[in-house]
């Protein structure tokens, strides 16, 4: 690094790509400074300047860092070829501008964005099987003792939804045993006819008794 080379860097709350597409946009506003080359996959950004009093023209790097999802560092430096004056050794603040100009043009594009707000992965759902491996696992290390790895063996499974058991096929009930058939001896009242005969008896009994 010579002595005129400046570095600047600045922290946004956005995404790497919102702030990519956002010195994208900013690069042809910028005066005096040209895109030589960008990508997006790296994050790498140049500029160029033309010759001017101070400098043959500068190579301006800008590199983007991911700090968070929502969070990234602009990294910009100026570095100035030989130039006219004192061999290079002073660049009157020409670097330094150059810097601050591409860091406010990019400020400025993305003051008009909504925020971003960072989105929560949903936690990695682990299945009691692959728990219980785990654990054996760290049973079978001795990080675990039988009655630690018992109790964890319970709450991992304690976790796990309930197995409804398959229901079995319903089987057809089976035919209601036929009714009793009840025959009764039909009963006849022969008080009546008793009643006669015995009558009849009596009178001729009478009849015997008179004609003796």
């Amino acid at each position: 690094m010579s002595l005129v080379d400046h570095e600047g860097s600045v922290e946004y709350p956005f995404s790497k790509k919102t702030v990519f597409d956002a010195l994208m946009e900013a690069a042809p506003m910028i005066d005096g400074l040209e895109l030589d080359s960008a990508d997006e996959v790296s994050g790498r950004v140049v500029f160029k300047a033309g010759v001017s009093l101070a400098s043959w023209g500068e190579n301006i790097p800008v590199q983007l860092v991911e700090i968070a999802p929502t969070r990234t560092q602009m990294k910009v430096m100026s570095s100035p070829k030989t130039g006219i004056m004192f061999g290079g050794a002073m660049d009157l603040g020409k670097n330094r501008r150059n810097i601050e100009k591409i860091i406010g043009a990019v400020s400025d594009v993305l003051a008009k964005k909504p925020a971003e707000v960072e989105k929560l992965k949903p936690a990695a759902i682990v299945s009691a099987t692959d728990e219980l491996i785990k654990l054996k696992s760290l049973l079978d290390s001795g990080a675990l003792t039988q009655e630690e790895f018992d109790e964890q063996k319970k709450r991992v499974l304690a976790n796990e939804p309930a197995v409804e058991p398959t229901p079995e096929p319903e089987q057809p009930k089976p035919a209601a045993p036929p009714a009793p058939i009840r025959i009764e001896s039909e009963k006849k009242d022969n008080t009546v006819t008793y009643l006669l005969i015995a009558f009849f008896i009596i009178v001729i009994i009478g009849a015997i008794a008179a004609a003796a």
